[in-house]
């Protein structure tokens, strides 16, 4: 006769081994301390076959030995095994067969259960969407508190008198690791045996001991951290353990480039990719002293991980991503300014739909300004560089997936400050951290911010001041505060900024030619280049008022008093116009939906004197944008960069 299970006994083999781990963990058996890292790879209930996977084979060798106690734990835990197989491989390469309908994903999971067992969603051309699986994980992260809080409980219990953790909070986005198997990039680390997202101790550890290294503690190193290579082994004196959050903070995330590198020219095209990344986390960090370590050496490596946190920890670091609160500069020149940001929205994996602009959540993208910074930057470098040497240069000053850059861009920042509607714009404020390795990079990137800040905004509606139109908020405003912000309205000034400008370009990497970049067709869209046939204008507008003057964005938004001289002669004729789902408007100056304008207009508002905007044309030899500048001219605009008679063409000029 069959005995009955105890209804809350786990009745799968994953649940019952991982019940089984967590019991022998408690009590910090040999078994717990033998098996912690060990892959559940599956088991086969015909053969009754157990399978662990091990990262090498010294720890498979050693759970071998342990095999005949292991099968009579397990047996009462009602797994019966006649066959445990120890494989060595990757443990985070789980269960790789087809997943299986939602429907047998059971609730009360974890999210790398979901990561498994949920479904991919298809657009309407059938190809894989991965979106409804990523959210299906983060719906069962959020039920995981019980399980962080155990986490947690026995962190401190393993910690004892001697050790001593640290609750690290985060500003903005971790990414840490990535679960191999299942779309690599779109995943952080998840613990192979829990199922949540968390922090090996050996991503603690290596964060420590760079930042000794880069500090002048290199001698202590192998001291308290011991090394292993070959056959020569030191015991190190500190112990790290895993780091799990304090609450659940698993986020859908998302990075959209804009702008792509084909065949020496940068075209736009957006492409969203969404993946998972931990949103404002909170971390409880373990230290312990081994058997040869003492309480006052868990002291100095736990000050070693503190300044390694605040300099950032994890994957795109110099993004934006893993940086903590109270963060300390990550290369040895830098500079911060103050700024704040109002925007009709800033959105991340759930933006708006094209019928409902105000469904969405907004959220404040540092990675935004990183972005904007880049883009001014091949604005200015296609113009000085041959297209390959620009590709290269970008490269090597802002990294890539594979190169680390010579650059990091971070920003703290305040949540919105005013909720987004249709009446009120988000409000950011907060500071932009510039980083770099040599005073030349961090002279380059102030340079760029202050052409980035004069000549537009930052992320949605970045081309136009903050306005409302068509009963919804438009544009944005971008105020940045520092030593050269904001440039006086005088050519003069303007000048000398962009003289400035490619003096620092030439600091870089010498000698500057001239390169002339058409921007393309609103068919085929490039990257805009502040080339010889682009001109920007300065048009004093002293009726315009801040945006934290207006008290009724739907009333006071549609006014010349909000919007500024430069938007209203824009907006005045269909011939400048964008162009709007009636085909009214021309694509050609004010672009369309899908193709970004070849005019940016930014409002200006000087410490002293009235407020001024800052006009933009891009490939202004073109018929129509010509027609703009004249308008503009007529307005009283003053040209302080480019030839007021550049060569008319009535297609973009293509690169020489």
């Amino acid at each position: 006769m069959n005995q009955s299970r105890n209804k809350n006994q786990p009745s799968e083999p994953r649940d019952i081994w991982a019940a089984f781990l967590a019991e022998e963990q408690k009590t910090n058996s040999r078994l717990g301390t033998i098996f912690v890292e060990a892959g559940f790879a599956g088991y086969e209930f015909k053969s009754q076959t157990l399978t662990l996977y091990f990262s090498d084979e010294d720890k498979a060798k050693t759970a071998k030995s342990t095999v005949e106690k292991l099968k009579k734990k397990l047996q009462n835990q009602k797994l019966f095994c006649k066959i445990i197989e120890f494989q060595v491989g990757d443990v985070r390469n789980l269960n790789q067969s087809p997943p299986p309908k939602m429907g047998a994903f059971k609730k009360g999971g974890n999210p790398l259960q979901a990561l498994i067992f949920a479904e991919f969603g298809r657009d309407r051309n059938n190809e894989e969407l991965v979106q409804p699986v990523l959210v299906e994980a983060v719906k069962q992260e959020g039920g995981c508190q019980k399980i962080y809080d155990n986490l947690n409980k026995r962190t401190k219990q393993l910690i004892g008198n001697d050790g001593t953790s640290i609750v690290a909070s985060f500003n903005w986005r971790v990414r840490v690791g990535g679960t191999r198997g299942f779309r690599e990039s779109l995943l952080p680390v998840f613990h192979p045996i829990f199922g949540v997202p968390y922090i090996p101790s050996s991503s603690l550890k290596g964060a420590a001991r760079a930042w000794a290294r880069k500090h002048g503690g290199a001698d202590r190193i192998l001291h308290l951290l011991g090394m292993l290579e070959g056959k020569q082994a030191i015991a190190a004196k500190v112990e790290f353990l895993d780091a799990f959050p304090t609450k659940p903070c698993l986020s859908v995330d998302v990075a959209t480039p804009q702008w792509h590198w084909n065949n020496n020219q940068v075209t736009y095209k957006p492409e969203p990719h969404a993946l998972l990344s931990l949103e404002r986390p909170e971390f409880l960090m373990g230290l312990r002293p081994t058997a040869w370590g003492t309480s006052q050496e868990v002291q100095e490596v736990k000050t070693w991980l503190e300044n390694a946190l605040k300099t950032g920890i994890g994957s795109r670091v110099s993004s934006g991503y893993g940086r903590a609160l109270g963060q300390l500069p990550q290369f040895p020149h830098s500079q911060s300014y103050s700024f704040e940001l109002w925007t009709q929205g800033m959105y991340g994996s759930n933006p708006p739909s094209p019928g409902n602009h105000y469904q969405g959540t907004p959220e404040f993208r540092p990675t935004a300004v990183r972005g904007i910074l880049r883009y001014w930057f091949r604005a200015m470098a296609l113009a000085f560089y041959d297209p390959q040497d620009c590709k290269t240069l970008e490269q090597k000053i802002f990294g890539d997936l594979s190169i680390q850059g010579q650059v990091s861009i971070s920003v703290l920042f305040n949540p919105n400050l005013k909720p987004n509607s249709k009446e009120n714009p988000d409000l950011y404020s907060g500071s932009i951290c510039l980083e770099a390795t040599e005073q030349k990079y961090l002279k380059l990137l102030e340079q760029l911010l202050i052409l980035a800040s004069h000549l537009g905004g930052v992320g949605r509606g970045s081309r136009r001041p903050l306005h409302y139109l068509n009963k919804m908020l438009r544009g944005c405003y971008w105020e940045v505060n520092g030593p050269g912000f904001p440039l006086e309205p005088t050519p003069q000034k303007w000048q000398q900024f962009f003289e400035g400008l490619k003096t620092a370009f030439n600091a870089v990497e010498s000698p500057l030619t001239s390169q002339i970049s058409g921007p393309g067709t609103p068919v085929s869209r490039q990257q805009d280049v502040l080339d010889r046939n682009v001109q920007v204008w300065l048009l004093k507008t002293p009726e315009q008022i801040h945006p934290d003057q207006v008290k009724n964005w739907s009333t006071q938004g549609v006014t010349t008093q909000v919007r500024g001289n430069a938007l209203d002669l824009l907006y005045s004729s269909t011939d400048y116009k964008g162009q709007n789902q009636d085909r009214l408007g021309n694509p050609q100056v004010g672009g369309k939906l899908g193709t970004p304008s070849f005019v940016w207009i930014k409002s200006i508002f000087p410490r002293e004197g009235s407020a001024y905007q800052v006009v933009t044309i891009f490939g202004a030899n073109q018929s129509d944008r010509q027609k703009f500048a004249r308008a503009l001219q007529k307005e009283g605009a003053v040209l302080v960069f480019g030839s007021q008679n550049v060569a008319q063409s009535s297609s973009p000029q293509r690169r020489r």
